[in-house]
């Protein structure tokens, strides 16, 4: 069973690092934006989440990146308490990245779009996970 949800667990991080960006004249993915966020928050670069998605992608990137790293610490972890917190945090923090990637104005801009379509294949993983997170917990009790 813990095999089972660590592969769930790095299928839901590999699929949201693969979720498609409209970024500048192009297209990038969730990863590259992820690894970028951390000199540009390191440069005094202002964290917000308002106004126009070029304004916000680099603190979605945080965000996603903070989910990531609490999801592989999870891997690690053996006391089940701490697991189980890092294991929900991580999988609610990738949520919230893909909302905030994906809620915009659809009509005036197609990369919300995009990044909605392309994170379907997470969301489904990562309903698995936590499927997995809470079927555990059940039978612990």
């Amino acid at each position: 069973m813990k095999k089972i949800k660590t592969k769930s667990i790095i299928i839901t991080i590999i699929l949201h690092s693969f979720i498609i960006l409209g970024v500048g004249h192009g297209i990038g993915i969730m990863g590259i934006i992820d690894i970028a966020s951390i000199p540009n928050l390191i440069d005094d670069y202002g964290f917000t989440l308002s106004g126009e998605f070029n304004d916000k992608i680099m603190s979605i990137g945080f965000i996603s990146l903070i989910g990531k790293v609490f999801l592989i610490i999870s891997i690690f972890l053996k006391p089940e308490f701490y697991k189980r917190i890092l294991e929900i945090a991580g999988i609610l923090l990738l949520w919230t990245s893909v909302y905030f990637l994906s809620s915009g104005n659809w009509s005036h801009n197609s990369v919300y779009e995009i990044a909605f379509w392309t994170s379907i294949p997470f969301l489904i993983s990562s309903l698995n996970s936590i499927f997995l997170i809470f079927r555990k917990y059940q039978k612990m009790n």
